[in-house]
């Protein structure tokens, strides 16, 4: 049966050797705080008159602690937590002099300096891991989450910490993170199922935390506040063409009480879903945020506050059993945070907190705990890669001014008029300058809005400058292919299709009403069932060093008047038979002789 009690003896490691017996007599104050949030940070404070204590204990930045309690129980001391030493400090008041040493957990690691990386075709489990051993942290637990990871899609670290990044993360799937016993764990919340029975007694199990026995103080809430019936959250599938909705209930998750339900909270005031957009792309993805959201939003119906007799046991992702409060109080609940404090007042306490994925640190608080990324609005981007595997116009950018060698995944591109089968395509070229768009404000979601010029990207030269020096209006619009191909619309003059080389043109000349076609060589007019040309009531010239006319069948030539075929050369009318037949007269002439020849000459 567990011992109730413990001894107050926090054991002190340097570096694996134990703190000399002379620095330990020093200690004055120390805690160890921990949660499923944030790193564990310890703080070591000593009465130190003569400046020996770092000396003496070899402790200085980066010096490896461990801590532990010595209890009453048998057994060697239980671990609280092990980390290194970030900061050393001294201050001086009316009551003495004191050191003080502060560390965290390898955690702290990931707090260090911003980074731009692209996690592509890789589960959240894998980002997790290729994180913490780029940190050097061994991994421990690491749950995976369904609908993240698909081929052709991909996670990005905008310029933030490894921490950071690692939380948002963990804040959309509602996952913990925390460095446990020296490895980093990335964990989904769950039922808190290794809770002792409601009814237990604090003497048989170290994990109830009963009032006169274990407890010294206690805050416990039931709210209704900000609570609702159910979750639902939407996003949308490009590849199909569709909404996807996925709807939760809320959920205390990592709270079990008797009677307590968030969504008959919620009910008992009529409230309403809580709705939430997003770049959800699966029913999968859809479905891991929403239930996340949920159980954020239901978990904060419980909470508690309270101090308890020093016990090392308890630590935050620990599940517990509240005893002997009263209902409707008494139940299961998941730890969130802890600090286990020793000092000379009040020898060894643990201060324990549940609030579910509520941050109450100071940190927390100031950063507003893991949340989404940052409002970047509008950006400028470089196309790196136009070869979009699906096919449908995507292209990969870059973003110069963020990183010199991240690039994006396939972001979407903006067409005007686009549709099934129809619309503008104009796909812009690698290494063309571009303006992003960021959808819902996620950074691995972008949007390709359009191209931009700059100064080493001019604007196409056209017929005319775009702009009236004069009126100011626009005269001059057009589209300029990479090879110099055009198409231009002109105001006044009407609209231009020319080759790049200029060596053909199409003119429709709206001033002059005037259709001009140029070539550099041939043009060819071909149609299934018939060619017309009608000039109306003007002339119809047909120019060219050699002119022929062939069909299959007949030619036929007429005029409304008259006639005239004429050579400088001569004339030649050939057939199988020749007739020309005149309806009034035929009259044949010649400045010179005339010939007649044939097999048979018939004159009537």
């Amino acid at each position: 049966m567990a011992n109730e009690t413990f001894a107050n003896s926090l054991v002190v490691e340097v570096e694996k050797g134990p703190l000399p017996a002379d620095v330990k007599s020093l200690l004055t104050h120390a805690f160890v705080d921990d949660s499923r949030n944030l790193p564990d940070v310890f703080v070591l404070r000593f009465r130190d008159p003569g400046h020996v204590v770092l000396d003496k204990a070899k402790i200085k930045i980066g010096t490896k602690i461990a801590l532990k309690v010595q209890t009453s129980d048998p057994g060697g001391p239980q671990p609280l937590m092990s980390g290194e030493v970030t900061a050393v400090g001294v201050e001086l008041d009316a009551t003495g002099t004191f050191t003080e040493v502060r560390g965290y957990d390898l955690g702290h690691r990931l707090f260090r300096g911003s980074r731009v990386a692209a996690y592509p075709n890789m589960t959240i489990a894998d980002v997790v891991r290729k994180v913490a051993q780029r940190a050097n942290i061994p991994v421990g637990q690491i749950d995976d989450v369904k609908g993240f990871g698909r081929p052709h899609t991909q996670l990005s670290q905008d310029g933030v910490s490894d921490w950071e990044f690692l939380s948002r993360i963990a804040g959309l799937v509602g996952a913990q993170i925390a460095v446990v016993e020296g490895k980093l764990e990335f964990q989904l919340a769950e039922e808190p199922k290794s809770a002792p029975a409601p009814n237990a007694k604090a003497k048989a199990n170290p994990l109830v935390l009963e009032m006169h026995r274990t407890l010294l103080s206690l805050r416990a809430a039931i709210t209704a506040a900000e609570q609702v019936p159910e979750v639902q959250v939407r996003g949308w599938d490009p590849e199909n063409k569709q909404a996807v909705v996925a709807s939760k209930p809320s959920s205390a998750l990592g709270t079990e009480v008797a009677g307590l339900d968030p969504v008959a909270l919620a009910g008992k005031f009529g409230s309403p879903p809580f709705l939430a957009g997003g770049t959800h792309r699966s029913q999968a993805q859809a479905n891991a945020v929403a239930a996340a959201l949920g159980t954020q939003l239901g978990g904060a119906c419980a909470e508690l506050a309270g101090v308890a007799r020093g016990n090392p046991k308890l630590r935050a992702g620990t599940a517990v059993a509240l005893t002997n409060v009263g209902e409707p109080f008494a139940g299961k609940y998941t730890l969130t945070s802890t600090r286990h404090l020793f000092a000379e007042q009040v020898g060894y306490t643990t201060e324990f907190t549940v609030s579910g994925r509520q941050e109450r640190s100071l940190y927390g608080l100031a950063n507003g705990g893991p949340g989404g990324s940052a409002d970047r609005g509008l950006v400028p981007a470089v196309v790196s890669d136009v070869r979009d595997p699906a096919k449908t116009g995507r292209v990969k950018v870059t973003y110069p001014w963020l990183s010199a060698d991240y690039s994006s995944g396939w972001a979407r591109t903006v067409h005007p008029g686009a549709g099934n089968g129809y619309g503008g395509l104009v796909l812009p070229e690698v290494g063309d300058e571009v303006l992003v768009g960021f959808e819902h404000g996620d950074f691995d979601a972008p949007y390709v809005l359009g191209g931009l010029y700059n100064g080493k990207d001019a604007p196409p030269t056209l017929t005319k400058d775009p702009v009236d020096g004069n009126s100011g209006e626009v005269v001059t619009r057009g589209f300029v292919s990479r090879k110099h191909h055009k198409v231009e619309f002109l105001e006044d003059e009407g609209i231009v299709i020319s080759s790049g080389d200029g060596k053909f043109v199409v003119k429709l000349d709206q001033k002059n009403q005037v259709v001009e076609v140029t070539s550099g060589k041939a043009v060819t007019i071909k149609a299934q069932n018939g060619v017309t040309i009608d000039s109306g009531t003007g002339p119809l010239e047909l120019k060219g060093q050699k002119i022929t006319a062939k069909a299959q069948t007949d030619v036929t030539i007429e005029a409304g008047a008259q006639l005239k075929a004429s050579g400088t050369a001569g004339v030649k009318v050939e057939g199988a038979t020749v007739a020309v037949t005149g309806q009034g007269q035929a009259e044949l002439t010649a400045s010179g002789p005339v010939t007649v020849r044939g097999a048979l000459v018939r004159i009537n």
